[in-house]
């Protein structure tokens, strides 16, 4: 996923307006549970329950004893994360360099852990592809070749070991325009078609994906990153397709290369969960199904403003949402694939992504110690496979939690047509910091409520 810098503010006044902001917010919230580290493995948890568990690697960090640790004992399924785009592997036309996604592939393959293959299509392209001079035809036959390449180097060096492809990606706006890169311009929405027939004929076993965004903030900073409109995104009010421009479009275009025949299995979701009301990840995902395809979460974190990565209340929310959206894939018949983007907030891409503004995202923590979220996925993954004893002394988490928020005072969020919508959705996207922290709260005062 591409993510959009925040405006930029003086730190300083971000962080004096967001305590304030919490301060005056949370009086009248009283004390929550914390987390508790497992002396388990959550991959021995994944593997007995029937779920791919994956955390997106860090090339670089591979180098590092105590991450590896980590992957080997907690996942079974490793995400390339952007190793395996074009911009990483070919550089220049005909010029592959394959050393850091083969690094990854190695480890996994070393350790036991499938792979997947994480993006071959998107928007970020190398220098001579978007500087070059094409025809529809020239340009499709690039496309083609570069997949093929790819995935047939992955097939034939390490043969079984990248199960899954994420083939294109981000190819929407969020108002369900196409996004307007090269292969869009150029070729048109045949591109979608090229790609998966290519990825199939290099590897006619492995499972092909789509790969997009939906939830509302980072709808809302696409759109005006990209010069659009703002329109609705995914959260707790909007969690069905229809009404959600991006996915209709999505959908739209999916059931389009389904009725042509093209060999797409499935549609993954990235959920990084920066929303004050996540999507109910269940109820937003049943029009794959009824494609009869396959969908998984590929990229999920639940990224907290700076000032909020400690706070036991804010950690415990956090790991509701992680609870919840992986009981979400672990309980469809046609999920069986979860996908952190990261396991340690030690190596996290998030703060780099938005500017400093948001970090602690993940289920360890900068000093590689289990959060809250750990246990919320390690008791999920209990309930659906073997029963395994716990550490903790706290009871389970709730699968899923009921908001008894009051209604946002920003206005109806669902009226699409109302100026106070863009006002405060314009405010979430300039005003990152100081807008997260009134979503912790709302989020805190959600988390009190179910409890």
């Amino acid at each position: 996923m591409m993510f959009p810098r925040l405006v930029p503010l003086r730190r300083a006044t971000i962080s004096a307006i967001a305590s304030v902001l919490l301060l005056t917010l949370l009086a009248s919230l009283g004390p929550s549970r914390g987390g508790q580290a497992q002396s388990i493995s959550l991959r021995q948890l994944a593997d007995d329950a029937g779920v791919l568990l994956g955390a997106a690697i860090d090339a670089d960090a591979l180098d590092d004893d105590g991450y590896r640790q980590l992957l080997v004992d907690h996942v079974n399924l490793a995400s390339t994360q952007g190793n395996l785009s074009m911009a990483a592997v070919q550089p220049e036309q005909g010029v592959f360099d394959f050393s850091r996604s083969d690094a990854i592939v190695d480890f996994a393959i070393e350790n036991g852990i499938v792979v997947r293959g994480h993006e071959l299509i998107n928007g970020a392209v190398p220098g001579w592809v978007s500087a070059g001079t094409w025809t529809a035809d020239s340009l499709a036959t690039v496309l083609r070749d570069h997949v093929t390449a790819v995935v047939t180097h992955s097939r034939e060096r390490n043969p079984g070991a990248v199960i899954q492809w994420d083939v294109v990606g981000d190819a929407f706006l969020a108002d369900g325009t196409p996004r307007p890169t090269i292969w869009q311009q150029v070729i048109g929405d045949d591109h979608m078609r090229i790609a998966f027939e290519a990825a199939r004929e290099a590897d006619p076993e492995a499972t092909l994906f789509y790969d997009d965004f939906y939830d509302d903030v980072a709808v809302t900073q696409d759109s005006l990153a990209s010069g659009i409109p703002i329109a609705a995104g995914a959260n707790a009010e909007r969690t069905t397709c229809d009404v959600v421009p991006k996915c209709v479009a999505v959908r739209d275009r999916i059931a389009a290369l389904v009725a042509e025949g093209a060999p797409i299995d499935g549609v993954g979701f990235q959920s990084h969960q920066f929303s004050p009301d996540p999507v109910d990840l269940a109820r937003f995902t049943t029009w794959v199904g009824d494609l009869g395809l396959e969908w998984a979460v590929t990229e999920f974190d639940v990224p907290l403003p700076v000032t909020e990565i400690s706070n036991p209340e804010s950690l415990e929310f956090q790991a509701q949402v992680y609870a919840d959206a992986l009981a979400a894939c672990a309980d469809a018949t046609n999920c069986d694939t979860f996908v952190t983007w990261g396991i340690t907030d030690r190596f996290s891409p998030i703060p780099a992504e938005t500017g400093g503004a948001f970090d602690g995202a993940l289920w360890f923590d900068a000093s590689d110690a289990a959060k809250p979220a750990f246990d919320a996925m390690a008791q999920v993954l209990t309930q659906r496979g073997s029963p395994r004893p716990t550490t903790s002394s706290e009871p389970p988490l709730e699968a899923t939690i009921e908001s008894t928020l009051a209604p946002d005072p920003g206005g109806d969020r669902e009226d699409e047509g109302n100026s106070t919508v863009v006002a405060v959705l314009g405010t979430i996207a300039a005003l990152g910091l100081i807008a997260s922290a009134i979503v912790i709260a709302r989020r805190r005062r959600a988390s009190t409520t179910a409890r």
